[in-house]
């Protein structure tokens, strides 16, 4: 009886954090919608970005009805929701950062399609926190807190954000935004990294702790240390030796202060996990054969 209802307690604890994630995304891709009304003037096809409003506004929808689903318990329901969301959040702004040359009529049109990636740097982390939240299997019990849950997410949110600023003023004051590999790359690794976070914020509440404070603490750290190469000016890119404003304040926010959210989350879960939690089971009780 008592383990029934410890299961009870824990599926409206998980049934909560999804219904308060979904709601964040919903409010952010709707935000997003109102960031690219604003922005569509300054762009140079600014009817272009019409369908990328309304489809941003469905999205949020759509994230929404996934957590209904969840709820309810039709799990492969809400996980294609929310796999159909995060697929198109990344591909909607990603369609001007192809590694090819935009040098047809076509493609010059599907560039003018895409909206600024920035816009979805709070939903794009929560998305795929949600996704590897549902889809991952417990393999233990969660000794974690919502402190270290929202550590963890966080520095992904921050670390997506700040880099994609980052990149962009690298690209208007170089010649990054001539070169479609090195452009593209340049988008698609921040992504990378902060999906590693969000993923390691998972395996630590589902069981995998070990594995997730090291990913964490190898991720923080790799981050904050890569971060100082550029702390005056993104000379790694050999571009000219010329000042660069917002420096070194931009890598600052975007990869030292994003890393050691990273590391203190991994930090946070070691001594959740193994202090914290070792002093809760001694105290508790020997448990019974009651079932």
């Amino acid at each position: 009886m008592e383990r029934l209802e410890v299961n009870r307690f824990s599926h409206l604890q998980a049934n909560s954090l999804s219904r308060l994630v979904a709601a964040v995304v919903g409010v952010s891709l709707v935000a997003a919608s109102g960031v690219l009304v604003v922005e569509a003037p300054s762009q140079s096809r600014p009817l272009l970005q019409i369908p990328a409003i309304v489809l941003t506004l469905g999205l949020g929808v759509l994230a929404l009805y996934g957590s209904s689903l969840a709820v309810v318990g039709r799990r492969t329901a809400a996980l294609a929701s929310w796999g159909a969301c995060i697929t198109l959040v990344l591909l909607l702004p990603f369609l001007q950062f192809l590694p090819i040359e935009y040098n047809t009529l076509a493609l010059l049109d599907v560039k003018a399609f895409a909206p600024p990636l920035w816009p979805y740097a709070l939903a794009i982390p929560l998305l795929l926190f949600l996704l590897l939240e549902a889809s991952i299997p417990s393999l233990g019990r969660n000794s974690t807190s919502i402190v270290f849950l929202a550590v963890g997410l966080f520095s992904a949110t921050m670390f997506l954000f700040f880099t994609t600023a980052l990149v962009g003023d690298v690209a208007n004051r170089t010649n990054l935004i001539l070169i479609p590999h090195g452009m593209f790359l340049s988008v698609a690794t921040p992504i990378g990294m902060s999906s590693v976070i969000v993923l390691a914020t998972v395996m630590a509440r589902k069981g995998l702790v070990m594995a997730g404070i090291a990913l964490l603490l190898v991720t923080g750290l790799g981050i904050e240390w890569m971060s100082t190469w550029s702390y005056d000016g993104p000379h790694f890119l050999d571009v000219a030796q010329i000042p660069f404003a917002r420096y070194p304040l931009l890598p600052v926010l975007a990869g030292t202060i994003p890393g050691i959210l990273a590391a203190a989350a991994g930090v946070l879960a070691g001594w959740e996990v193994y202090v914290q939690g070792t002093r809760d089971g001694e105290s508790e009780p020997a448990a019974g054969s009651v079932t």
